[in-house]
């Protein structure tokens, strides 16, 4: 029993640490994501952040929000399926999730203006094909995902999948920019949509090293 204890101890410290890193690389990402927004709260003018799309005058087509619903939620499901510790976690609300929202916000806007306008439209002023916009614009997101080794315990193998994924998630996104005339809302709705559900937990399970740990060895949620 003594043994046991002491197992449970040294996890739910490592898991406060675990919390902690995951915290401020969401955090830190999360204040430098925002800095271009907090330039156009200010009044500054960015082209690239005008008309994200939400303008009754500029609205999307219907079916390009009804795809970035299913697109959202059909990525949280095969993620809660291939990541346990997420769908775990889904009943706990906490600072630590309060954090994971702003982040999943923050992210949905300013990635999507990154990966789908301003890569897209670039290559499209460039003479290339949508089908190669899509794709360039599917693995610049997936390989600017690489990130996840570094936090994964430098563990590749680990972390192909979700690389992979990712890299598929961005080709749907680029489909659903141009499915809906290039308005960056069902984009926006979609990304935002995926984080707010997966974040942080899946963050924290990259940091921990838990991928796959719950589903192999059964290691009670409380301790995730």
């Amino acid at each position: 029993m003594k043994t046991l204890q002491k197992v449970q101890d040294k996890e739910g410290s490592k898991q406060m640490t675990d919390r902690r890193k995951t915290a401020l690389i969401l955090g830190t990402a999360t204040l430098i994501m925002f800095s271009p927004l907090a330039m156009v709260l200010a009044g500054y003018s960015i082209t690239m952040f005008q008309n994200l799309g939400f303008e009754r005058e500029t609205f999307a087509p219907p079916l390009a929000w009804i795809l970035a619903t299913i697109m959202g939620i059909g990525y949280v499901l095969y993620t809660m399926k291939a990541i346990p510790v997420v769908l775990a976690k889904q009943r706990e609300f906490s600072w630590f999730k309060l954090l994971g929202i702003l982040s999943a916000v923050v992210g949905g806007i300013v990635e999507e203006v990154f990966f789908r306008r301003w890569i897209m439209d670039m290559f499209m002023l460039g003479g290339f094909a949508p089908i190669l916009q899509v794709i360039i614009s599917g693995i610049a997101f997936g390989l600017a995902h690489t990130s996840w080794t570094l936090l994964a315990k430098h563990d590749f193998m680990a972390t192909l999948p979700a690389i992979i994924s990712t890299s598929i998630l961005g080709v749907f996104l680029a489909t659903l920019y141009l499915a809906g005339g290039r308005n960056l809302g069902p984009c926006i709705f979609a990304h935002a949509l995926i984080n707010i559900v997966i974040e942080p937990w899946l963050m924290l399970s990259a940091v921990s090293g838990k991928w796959h740990t719950q589903h192999r060895l059964r290691i009670p949620a409380q301790l995730l």
